[in-house]
């Protein structure tokens, strides 16, 4: 009984002398210092990854290029026959812009998907302008007789629509809502895909749809 009694006191010693050891290490000099640091340290850290969460959470986009939701720029350009058009002549269509090249291979890919869609869509709220950057029409008359092509063309040999739009890869397309805002930005898509063309057909029912209620409300007026 009493071995027991003395291991257990000798037990309650070593734990006091091990809690005094550790209050005794935090108390001085040293200790407080490095405890100090860490919660500098940590609060900086904390900081830190609170401002990158914060500015990735109210970033408008990159600056320099043309983001979901910017207002598009208004450009005015020249067809084959030397009629110029502008981006705002089509106000209340969803516009389909796109940038081009006949020596772009996946541009190869794409149009003929893109003229399946102009095919889909053309008598309805929906304005397709496929803009080449090439030199001269030779090539892309070339090209549109290649493959059967019947998209709106023009062309843009100084890059100077290109440039508006920070174009820097082909192909890359635009699409503006009817009040000239960019509601989608993307570079090759599966066009004639039944789920990407169910998309755009809904998309042109909103531009349909705001235009009979403005229709509505004119006449109730």
């Amino acid at each position: 009984m009493n071995e027991v009694r003395t291991v257990q006191k000798s037990e309650v010693l070593e734990k006091s002398d091990a809690e005094q050891a550790s209050v005794s290490a935090a108390s001085r000099p040293g200790g407080r210092a490095k405890s100090a640091w860490s919660i500098i340290f940590f609060l900086i850290v904390g900081s830190i990854a609170g401002y990158f969460v914060y500015k990735e959470a109210t970033r408008a986009g990159s600056p320099g290029v043309v983001n979901i939701g910017q207002q598009a720029p208004d450009f005015s350009i020249k067809d084959q026959s030397g009629h110029e058009i502008k981006l705002s002549d089509y106000r209340g269509k969803l516009v389909f812009l796109n940038f081009w090249a006949t020596w772009c291979a996946p541009c190869i890919e794409e149009m003929p998907a893109m003229e399946t869609l102009n095919q889909t869509f053309k008598d309805r709220k929906f304005q397709m302008l496929a803009i080449s950057v090439d030199n001269d029409w030779k090539l892309v008359n070339g090209f549109y007789k290649d493959y059967n092509l019947t998209l709106p063309a023009f062309l843009d040999p100084g890059h100077q629509v290109a440039n508006q739009y920070k174009v820097y890869k082909f192909p890359e397309t635009f699409l503006i809502d009817g009040n000239g805002y960019v509601i989608k930005h993307t570079w090759v898509e599966r066009w004639a895909d039944p789920r990407v063309m169910s998309n755009i057909d809904s998309l042109i029912r909103h531009q349909e749809a705001r235009q009979h209620t403005e229709q509505q409300q004119a006449s109730a007026h």
